[in-house]
């Protein structure tokens, strides 16, 4: 069985891969432009953003890792958009790949908290993927399709800290724990002529308290 694994070069994917090494299939890591070199069984796209060639999908078995509650958490940015929603329990779902995005069937899907900081997240989503990935191998499930009515989001460009008087100071909080890791850009405050980002944010007793660099911008 060949599988190949399409991703960022993140910790978390260096996670995934060292949970799939451990299994007996033949696993690769790479671009999706290897594809027609080692002509995978399975195709798997984890934390990937780019759109790819409809040719590609319709071809070879092409699955999306995609964490939400489908299909209301389809779209960009759905980790940072369900931490603004205030939604603590998701699942981390392997759907076919297709058009519109994220609209595919669900070959399955696992349970999963969106506490902690976003390094802390994907490394358990890491985890719930590699599972989800071999029970796609050794199972062969047929798609469902999602139910309900969908909701796509939109992909957050800016980490601006936003304040709103209506929600508790955990807002805040989660605004910095969403991109807390040194693979995003940290949320941030402008101040005259400098701006300061934090990370390493905890709540505290109705206090969050983060380490914070200033700088001109």
């Amino acid at each position: 069985m060949k599988i190949l694994i399409v991703s960022k070069d993140r910790p978390w994917t260096r996670k995934l891969t060292h949970n799939l090494y451990k299994s007996k299939h033949d696993v690769t890591f790479s671009s999706v432009g290897i594809i027609k070199d080692i002509e995978p069984d399975w195709v798997f796209f984890f934390h990937w953003s780019d759109i790819v060639p409809k040719e590609i999908y319709k071809k070879y078995k092409c699955a999306v890792i995609h964490t939400g509650n489908l299909p209301e958490g389809r779209g960009g940015s759905p980790l940072q958009n369900q931490i603004l929603e205030g939604i603590n329990n998701t699942k981390v779902n392997i759907i076919e790949m297709g058009d519109p995005v994220d609209s595919g069937g669900i070959y399955c899907s696992h349970p999963i908290t969106l506490q902690g900081n976003i390094k802390d997240i994907w490394l358990s989503i890491a985890d719930v993927t590699s599972k989800l990935i071999l029970e796609c191998v050794k199972e062969n499930p047929t798609p469902k399709p999602q139910i309900g009515t969908p909701k796509t989001y939109k992909r957050i460009k800016d980490n601006l800290i936003k304040f709103d008087s209506n929600k508790d100071i955990s807002y805040i909080y989660d605004q910095i724990r969403m991109v807390d890791d040194k693979n995003y850009p940290n949320a941030y405050l402008d101040i005259g002529e400098y701006r300061l980002e934090f990370n390493r944010a905890k709540l505290n007793h109705g206090e969050v308290l983060a380490d914070v660099k200033i700088r001109k911008k």
